[in-house]
């Protein structure tokens, strides 16, 4: 499954919320850890993601955050275990470059086995 996305950075809350363009319909929030939050559709796809305190995550300035020129996420769930692994491309000092964050957390809520890559638009 391949969905298109977009995101909003909060600069001063440093704060990356990537989120689905399509409708769907919200079931539930799962924090992968301290700083990832992963939402959960009714049917069990996960559709939003929120980064806390993101320019430390990332290690990028906060000032590139409104310059991204592509995100993707691919989110694996299987019975055990949740795996995100998200990966940023951004112009820095004129050259393309990418910062990307791996995260992996038990699946302790029963989320269905499922798996899905979302990119910009």
């Amino acid at each position: 499954m391949v969905t298109k996305l977009a995101y909003d950075y909060d600069r001063q809350g440093d704060s990356l919320f990537i989120y689905c363009i399509d409708d769907y319909e919200y079931e539930v929030s799962l924090e992968l850890d301290n700083d990832v939050i992963l939402d959960i559709d009714k049917e069990g796809n996960p559709v939003a993601f929120e980064f806390l305190n993101a320019s430390k995550l990332f290690h990028l300035d906060k000032g590139h955050f409104n310059n991204l020129y592509k995100i993707t996420v691919k989110s694996t769930i299987t019975v055990e275990a949740i795996r995100l692994s998200v990966e940023l491309v951004v112009p820095v000092h004129n050259k393309t470059q990418i910062f990307d964050i791996n995260r992996i957390t038990s699946n302790l809520t029963g989320i269905p086995e499922i798996e899905t890559e979302l990119v910009t638009a």
